[in-house]
Parts: C-alpha cells; sequence; structure tokens
C-alpha cells in the first residue's frame, strides 16, 4: 500500500494542507510544536479511525470550524487506486469511500494498513500498561472489524456502568449494562491472548537483526481477569461488585489488561538495557508489519513519528537493514535523516501547520 496524496483541514493546527506523498520516503521537517506529528496523526488515522495521541475527538479539531477532514489518495494492493474521506466531529465521523457513504466504520477499518511507531512506543517496555493496550488495541482494530464493534461495546458499557456506580445505583440498574458487557469482554480477552501471542512469535524474528544478539524476547499476555465464559464473567462481577461500589469503578475486566515483554526470560522493564529496550519494541513495530503482510497480503506503510534520531548509529544502521524496500516510510523530526536509508527522501518543511516542499 502507498499513500499518493493526503489533504487535511482544520485538524489540530492544520488549517488546510495537501500534500503529494507518492514517494518511497517522505519526510516532515521542522522543530517542534511546529504540525509534523499531527500530519503524521492524520495520516494514520484511516487505519483504524483512532488518533495514536487522542482519545476524544474533539482534541483533533482545530478553530476553524466543528469538523476536520482527511482526504487520501491511496494505492492499494486489493483496491487498486482509491479515494478515501473522513470527517470527524466533536462527536461521531463520517467516512467515505470513492465518495460513497460508508455506513459502518467497521466496515472501513483495516482496509488502508498504516503502522506507527513513536517516541512512545520505543518506551512501550518500560511505560505503562495504559500505552502497552492502546498499542495492542490500535493494531487490532485494525486487523479485525470483529474487534473493533467489541471494544467500542465493552467500553462503552464500562462508562455507563461506572456512571452508576458513582450515582449510587443499585445491583438491579446495572445488571442490563453488564448483560450487554459480557459478550464483547469475552471477544476482547481471546482476540488478545491470540494475537498478543503471534506477535510475540514475529518479534523474535526481527529481534536477532535488530540487536546484533542471539537473546531471545518473549511477549506474554496478563489478563487483568480472564473468565473463560459467560458464568465465569457473572461469577467475577459479583465476586468485586462491593469492591466497585466502594471505589465507584470497574476494577477487573480487559480495560486493565497488560502484556509483558522479557528479555532471556526475565522482565524487560527491570533487565534490558535502554538499547535492548528500545530494539525490542522496533521488533514488535516489524512483527505488526509482518502479520499485515502474511496474513493479508498487504504491506503497510510505516509512519515514524521523531525516533530516527533517538537510535544510536549502530541501531539505526540495522533498522534500515531490516526495513523491506518496497514499503513507504512517512517519518518526521527536526534533523534530515542519515544516508544509510538508502533512497532520497521527499522533504517537507513544517512551520506554524503550513507544509512546504524543500
Amino acid at each position: 500500500m502507498r499513500f499518493k496524496t493526503i489533504a487535511v483541514s482544520n485538524y489540530r493546527n492544520i488549517k488546510f494542507a495537501r500534500l503529494n506523498v507518492d514517494a518511497d520516503r517522505v519526510f516532515f521537517l521542522g522543530r517542534n510544536g511546529q504540525g509534523k506529528t499531527n500530519l503524521l496523526e492524520a495520516t494514520g488515522y484511516v487505519t483504524s479511525l483512532r488518533a495514536f495521541r487522542a482519545r476524544e475527538n474533539d482534541t483533533l479539531l482545530g478553530p476553524e470550524s466543528p469538523q476536520a477532514e482527511i482526504l487520501y489518495e491511496i494505492e492499494h494492493e486489493t483496491f487498486e487506486d482509491v479515494e478515501a474521506r473522513v470527517r470527524i466531529k466533536k462527536k461521531g465521523k463520517e467516512v467515505y469511500l470513492d465518495r460513497e457513504p460508508v455506513r459502518r466504520a467497521s466496515d472501513f477499518v483495516g482496509r488502508f494498513p498504516a503502522v506507527t511507531l513513536s517516541s512512545e512506543d520505543l518506551s512501550i517496555v518500560r511505560g505503562s500498561p495504559g500505552g502497552r493496550r492502546r498499542f495492542i488495541d490500535t493494531f487490532l482494530c485494525g486487523i479485525d472489524r470483529d474487534y473493533y464493534v467489541a471494544l467500542q461495546r465493552y467500553q462503552k458499557c464500562i462508562q455507563e456502568r461506572n456512571a452508576l456506580l458513582k450515582k449510587g445505583a443499585p445491583s438491579n440498574l446495572m445488571k442490563p449494562f453488564e448483560l450487554q458487557m459480557v459478550e464483547p469482554c469475552l471477544q476482547v480477552i481471546r482476540k488478545r491472548e491470540e494475537v498478543i501471542g503471534e506477535l510475540g512469535s514475529m518479534a523474535s524474528r526481527f529481534y536477532e537483526s535488530l540487536s546484533g544478539s542471539a537473546e531471545a524476547i518473549g511477549v506474554t499476555y496478563r489478563p487483568n481477569a480472564a473468565p473463560e465464559n459467560e458464568d465465569a464473567y457473572w461469577a467475577l462481577l459479583e465476586r468485586n461488585r462491593r469492591r466497585d461500589e466502594i471505589m465507584q469503578s470497574t476494577g477487573k475486566g480487559p480495560h486493565r489488561d497488560d502484556f509483558e515483554l522479557s528479555l532471556n526470560g526475565r522482565s524487560a522493564a527491570d533487565f534490558a538495557s535502554d538499547g535492548q529496550q528500545r530494539s525490542i519494541a522496533l521488533s514488535l513495530a516489524f512483527a505488526t508489519i509482518a502479520y499485515w503482510r502474511e496474513r493479508f497480503g498487504v504491506c503497510p506503510v510505516l509512519l515514524i513519528d521523531d525516533v530516527l534520531g533517538e537510535l544510536d548509529p549502530l541501531r539505526r544502521e540495522r533498522f534500515w537493514n531490516a526495513l523491506d524496500e518496497g514499503i513507504q516510510l512517512i517519518a518526521t523530526g527536526t534533523e534530515l535523516p542519515d544516508v544509510a536509508s538508502g533512497k532520497e527522501w521527499l522533504v517537507y518543511v513544517v512551520e506554524d501547520g503550513a507544509f512546504t516542499l524543500a
């Protein structure tokens, strides 16, 4: 897959930008705070209709109007040349393919894969469980439409249940929301368990080439609770009902899941060096790309947000060597990449939300 044109209006600090990005290597160059990451985030939005730095739509909207709009012209292995358009509103979004409305977001997500690697992702080993959940959820929402729907349903039910807990509502009023939680909860847990294990196996293939060592990495799902069926989930809710009423929040469920990264059988967060942790994070990113290619026959676009400069020269060289030459790479940074990338870059200079071809 390849992005050919990206047009963005009223997205964060970008009033309007229409860019030709039909190149193997594209770079947004500028000082911090100018809008480089905003454009990269808008580019990746097409995969799962989620922004990698935000949860609420209103944080994405600029001051010019009550909605933001992103237009993509895409070359694709399956759909050939296609135009996708997303309108983001404070509440909800509208999606179009070749100017025809897409009625259900779940029919759109996952068609146009882009894998994003940010500074937060480089810190995924020692970062918070919430960051790791966002990483896996963003990936899973892109590859599995049923997961996207289940996660949305579960999150909505959790919000409604927590609101009732804060109001001191009796359990009989919460039962209807809990009934709706059961099926999506089990779907989310089962899919995470399945795919996290597969990603771990794929990541281990890349770690050796990225790190230059034969050390073994592991990726292990750590569910907050793992009910095997509906009865087990109801029992879990009942066991924790009094605790939830006191704390006014739902304490058990996949909204508190985590996954552990290890090196040679020991916790990578506690025992791996900074360089080893970065290699693990890069291996995970390459694993998601490999998953797309092996499972769906589509090569994602790789979006890199200001992290190339954080890698030491040796790891940068190994990164370029591990990168598939056929993949489109769109990156940001305050300095141009080194020549080890092996290809010329199409460069846009970014200042105050405006993009100028260098």
